[in-house]
């Protein structure tokens, strides 16, 4: 029987790294991925302002409201029947489409600009994943290849953990994430709850409130280089318990949501307030709905046998530097919504077996 789980006394949260290095590096990443997309939003603006008016603005508004009164009248008469409910808030969806359709000249012309800006942005978001991404990283489904005899290997109990979530929102409405470094266990435990309740403006002129939220958890040791030259490291981490589960449902509205979750593994060296940031993704998936409520619960990771992963960096160190190695997970979230209510629970237990790090001598040609 699978356990969940739970905090106890031994739990760790928050950071014993001065500075908090990695939560700072994290924010400045979301922080600039955000402005890309607002960047780009904005020019999708000036586009959709153009067509409609204040007339059609408020139309629009009498649509959706009279739309909306007659749905919730008829699931009151409905009497607690799932299915009919459900049923009727499709019919009620596919009429306001034809109302909005009929009334506003520009309608179909607007959902097809829609299309197309969510294209853009999900260019966007793929290209800054890829950006992000530590491409000369290792991954592998079993147990940590042995690196050179010189290499050091620790192994719990770990002296340095990191704990923190970030969210340009205030979205992250559920966070038990912790870490127990005297046994190695890394725990994500987050839920992600946004109720986006759009003005119709904004909603038809593309003003859309883009959101991005991180959840991190490592453990790890101090390291002083024996030599010059790159860091190298491995580190084999077993899953216990995985389950992401991500939800929208429709506010009535012009209703649109893209939301999407990426699952990390990745290895982190801290040099002072410098990090090098050394991820691959596991999963990554999502959901893109206009209007249509929609759910989805992610294939669960395989752990029956561990996963592991190795880097080297770009960096190079001098003899005798003293840095933080750590390895662990995240749980990365995007969203972008206009009438819509988006869910992500994520859950993930993982045990790190071992750190193995070593120096890869530098190559000279």
């Amino acid at each position: 029987m699978t356990r969940y789980p739970r905090k106890d006394p031994d739990a760790r949260t928050g950071s014993n790294l001065r500075g908090q290095p990695l939560l700072a590096h994290r924010q400045a990443t979301l922080a600039r991925d955000t402005q890309q997309h607002q960047r780009l939003a904005k020019t999708q603006h000036q586009a959709s302002r153009k067509l409609f008016t204040k007339a059609d603005v408020r139309r629009a508004g009498e649509i959706r409201a009279k739309v909306n009164q007659e749905w919730r009248e008829a699931s009151v008469a409905a009497r607690g029947d799932s299915l009919r409910i459900d049923a009727l808030k499709v019919a009620a969806r596919k009429k306001l489409e034809r109302m909005l359709a009929r009334d506003l000249p520009n309608y179909r012309q607007w959902k097809t600009l829609q299309r197309a800006q969510l294209r853009e942005h999900q260019k966007l978001a793929t290209s800054t994943q890829a950006a992000h991404r530590f491409d000369d990283i290792a991954v592998n489904w079993g147990d940590l290849v042995a690196l050179d005899s010189t290499a050091q290997v620790f192994v719990p109990p770990y002296t340095s953990f990191d704990v923190h979530t970030t969210c340009t929102g205030d979205f992250i409405v559920f966070d038990e994430s912790f870490a127990k470094p005297e046994i190695g266990h890394l725990v994500n435990n987050i839920i992600y709850d946004q109720d986006e309740h759009t003005s119709f403006s904004d909603g038809l002129w593309g003003l859309l409130p883009i959101e991005n939220a991180s959840n991190m958890v490592s453990c790890g040791v101090a390291f002083t280089t024996p030599s010059p030259g790159r860091l190298r490291v491995g580190a084999e981490l077993q899953n216990f318990y995985n389950k992401v589960m991500d939800s929208v449902t429709d506010n009535f509205g012009f209703s649109f949501a893209d939301i999407g979750f990426t699952l990390s593994l990745f290895i982190a060296v801290v040099r002072g307030t410098q990090v090098t940031f050394m991820n691959t993704d596991l999963l990554s998936n999502g959901i893109v709905s206009h209007g249509v409520d929609l759910s989805y619960a992610q294939s669960d990771l395989d752990n029956s046998v561990p996963y592991s992963i190795s880097a080297t960096t770009d960096q190079r160190f001098n003899a005798n530097e003293s840095v933080l190695v750590l390895a662990g997970s995240e749980v990365l979230i995007g969203t972008r919504l206009d009438d819509m209510h988006a869910k992500v629970n994520a859950v993930l237990w993982w045990k790190l077996n071992k750190l193995v790090i070593d120096m890869a001598p530098d190559i000279f040609t």
